[in-house]
């Protein structure tokens, strides 16, 4: 498969990623909050992610950027991407430590990539030079910091994991590992599509945001219908209903700007009802190279399907327990 074919894959993202408040728009100055998240995968299985600081959309774009990366050295390496607990290799025997404190004993495998600062501010849609590279730096911190508390409660189970790892090489390249949650999207679990070629187009952190979470609800040729006010709540969760009326008419109109702005992309629409309280969400089918490939091995090939993600609805006033708001706070 040519480069040029690699980059038309979407980026394939572990579902609670999309849906969770793992990251949100955040004001462009001041201290940032601590991340507390938790994501209920069942009704006895939650993943926790905590931080000293929130993860804005700069992060969340960054996060999409190295998973964009991971995707194509996995299908040009196969294997070669993989880490496991069991691998004795140098590198990856050293980011599975730093990943996994308590050794990672009985986890499956992993997935890694190497890359560049110039090709994340690249793949982040950014120009190169000293305070993009320090900006890019920072945002990279940040999601290495990000702990991962998997936990059932019944069986008084935990386990704690980092959300990525880095590791700087005498070769002047970033040497990447995620967690095993996010690389089980390419190794045969569930995953949304997202392209980065959209996300780039769109103005505003919070149309990135309503993008992200779209890709991952709105599955390619369905459509779904929600509330404004119950995607607003979704939006800002801590304070929506308890806002004051002008915070409330400003966060609509932001919203609307936003909705308009991600239906202006070729492969999605967005309707409004007659009163405007209510939005259609079509997305059209985005993809005009297969998301498979024969270049890497066959026990490999088997993690591109494509399980379903989500329920098809056209009926949703608001966002089912399955799909997003009540599962996360």
């Amino acid at each position: 498969m040519t480069v040029a074919a690699l980059r038309r894959l979407p980026v394939r993202l572990f579902p609670p990623v999309g849906l969770s408040l793992l990251f949100r728009p955040l004001p462009k100055a001041g201290t940032r909050p601590a991340l507390n998240v938790t994501y209920e995968l069942s009704q006895d299985h939650l993943l926790r992610f905590s931080a000293r600081e929130a993860l804005g959309i700069p992060e969340q774009t960054l996060l999409l950027a190295v998973l964009e990366l991971v995707g194509e050295q996995y299908v040009e390496m196969g294997e070669g991407a993989t880490l496991s607990q069991s691998d004795r290799r140098s590198l990856p025997s050293r980011l599975w430590d730093n990943m996994y404190p308590d050794g990672g004993v009985g986890l499956p495998c992993t997935l890694m990539v190497s890359t560049t600062w110039e090709e994340l501010n690249h793949r982040c849609g950014a120009r190169n030079g000293g305070s993009m590279i320090a900006i890019r730096r920072a945002s990279l911190r940040r999601l290495c910091e990000v702990v991962v508390w998997e936990e059932i409660p019944e069986a008084k189970n935990v386990r704690q994991a980092f959300l990525m790892v880095w590791l700087e090489g005498d070769d002047r390249r970033i040497h990447l590992a995620v967690n095993h949650r996010l690389a089980s999207s390419f190794l045969g679990q569930q995953y949304a599509k997202l392209w980065m070629g959209e996300r780039l187009k769109l103005k505003s952190d919070l149309a990135m945001h309503v993008h992200a979470f779209l890709s991952t609800w709105v599955r390619q040729g369905q459509r779904y219908r929600v509330g404004l006010s119950t995607l607003a709540a979704r939006v800002w969760p801590t304070n929506h209903t308890s806002a004051p009326e002008g915070t409330l008419r400003r966060r609509r109109l932001e919203l609307n700007n936003a909705l308009v702005d991600i239906g202006s992309l070729e492969h999605w629409n967005v309707e409004w009802s007659s009163d405007r309280a209510m939005v259609s969400v079509h997305r059209s089918d985005a993809g005009s190279v297969r998301d498979t490939t024969s270049s890497i091995s066959a026990s490999s090939s088997q993690s591109y399907r494509e399980p379903g993600v989500g329920e098809n609805t056209s009926k949703d006033k608001g966002l089912s327990r399955k799909d997003v708001s009540a599962l996360f706070n």
